[in-house]
């Protein structure tokens, strides 16, 4: 003789392999005999538990569905019990959503969701169920991404009844940005604007929330079509928030910044034939601008690319750039923050080689970057903004010996006195130095 679990059992495998709606009546009935006897751990040859079985039945109509539900969790049926691969009740038929995108079913997709729907609500609803911003989060994105609009608002209500309108208005206007910001890119192929960024950052919506690893941070990063100016506004409103989430990274182990630097094959993933560098001119400066010191972005010093030049001041003037106003000079040492393998940093000692580094993709509204220095490694870096968390003179004491340099009139060769006490002529252009006569010798 079958004990209650194995009928009750019997009865949801029936339904579910049989594609046969459930009834509440049936189960009103049973439980209410045979509730104290049930063992709740019960699962079938694959690893269903009971709970599993019910919401994952997509033919109970959705009234019936959520009262099936909320009746098994009241007679005992465990909320976060794992099926065979690991996921509860909610997370199975979250998944079983998901994946209605791929398949072609009758009746049609969205009377599946509206069970899916209604077995969600009575997970939600039922006072047995422990609700956590974990399962409001997982359900948040799962509404936005896969639930009809006009079944979202009922979810939204039932979540805010269980934790509050606060949390669930915070993960929601999230969710909001992240929609938004995909749009941008990926649908309609345009630029962010911060105007409505900032409605959504002031219903709560919070910069670091993720998708498949991408913040909204970075989202706003690998859009190829915004406007500089935007990004300036976007990118400061967003650190001053959550500061942290330059420091956040993604699946590749990449930082919001090191996209950013990468403009270049971002254009390239979207097909354009050029480039837009708006988000690395303006990410930096903001992580400079809004972050405390002590909390590390990998902000760095990056190569230089094969276009990349510092325009002469007259050519600069010509063709209406203005230079920045800069704490080095052309042939002053200093020492570079760069990017090393393994997505960590360090510092390098090298020699500036010229002001305002632009490339020929940058707004001829942007000064370009303070900085080229030509590493003593051998390679170039130029640094986007003049700051010590990127570049800082060359520090006396980490260098051995105190390098003096002569006092110029200017221009592309400096004399200068080595480590070893001998003097040479540096070309500050190519970083290249041979040896020379000390600053009084009339043997040059």
């Amino acid at each position: 003789m079958q004990n209650a679990a194995q009928m009750l059992l019997g009865y949801l495998e029936e339904k579910y392999l049989g594609d046969a709606a459930l009834s509440v009546e049936w189960l009103q009935t049973f439980l209410k005999r045979e509730h104290s006897s049930i063992d709740w751990n019960t699962v079938t040859e694959d690893g269903l538990p009971l709970l599993h079985l019910a919401v994952m039945n997509e033919v109970t109509p959705p009234a019936e569905m959520q009262a099936v539900v909320m009746e098994l969790l009241a007679h005992g049926a465990k909320f976060d019990i794992q099926d065979s691969d690991g996921d509860t009740a909610l997370e199975a038929v979250l998944s079983a959503t998901e994946e209605l995108e791929d398949r072609d079913d009758d009746p049609p997709t969205d009377d599946i969701k509206a069970t899916h729907v209604a077995a969600v609500r009575g997970l939600i609803l039922s006072p047995a169920s422990s609700i956590q911003s974990s399962h409001v989060q997982s359900i948040c994105s799962w509404l936005r991404r896969h639930v009809p609009s006009e079944m979202q608002s009922q979810v939204i209500a039932d979540l805010e009844s269980r934790v509050g309108k606060q949390e669930v208005r915070k993960l929601w206007s999230s969710e909001e940005l992240l929609g938004y910001l995909e749009l941008c890119a990926y649908d309609e192929k345009r630029g962010v604007k911060a105007s409505k960024v900032k409605e959504f950052l002031d219903a709560g919506a919070s910069p670091g929330h993720t998708q498949n690893g991408a913040t909204a941070l970075l989202l706003v990063v690998l859009n190829p079509y915004s406007d500089l100016e935007e990004l300036k506004q976007v990118f400061h409103m967003m650190l001053t928030i959550q500061p942290e989430v330059a420091t956040m990274r993604d699946g590749f182990k990449l930082s919001a910044l090191q996209w950013a630097s990468d403009y270049v094959s971002v254009a390239q993933q979207h097909n354009l034939k050029k480039a837009n560098p708006a988000a690395l001119l303006a990410l930096m400066p903001a992580i400079i601008s809004c972050l405390p010191f002590d909390v590390d972005a990998g902000e760095a010093c990056f190569k230089v690319s094969a276009d990349g030049q510092c325009p002469a001041a007259t050519v600069a003037h010509a063709i209406g750039i203005k230079l920045p106003v800069t704490r080095f000079l052309a042939g002053d040492r200093v020492r570079c923050r760069i990017g090393v393998p393994g997505h960590e940093t360090a510092w390098e000692e090298g020699v500036v080689l010229g002001i305002g580094y632009r490339e020929r993709c940058w707004p001829t509204s942007h000064p370009g970057a303070p900085y080229e220095v030509m590493l003593d490694i051998g390679s170039r870096v130029y640094a986007l903004v003049d700051n010590d968390r990127i570049i800082r003179r060359e520090d006396d004491k980490q260098r051995g010996a105190r390098t003096q340099k002569v006092p110029a009139k200017g221009g592309r060769f400096r004399k200068q006195q080595r480590e070893d006490g001998t003097w040479e002529l540096l070309d500050t252009v190519s970083g290249k130095a041979r040896h020379a006569s000390p600053p009084d010798s009339d043997d040059d």
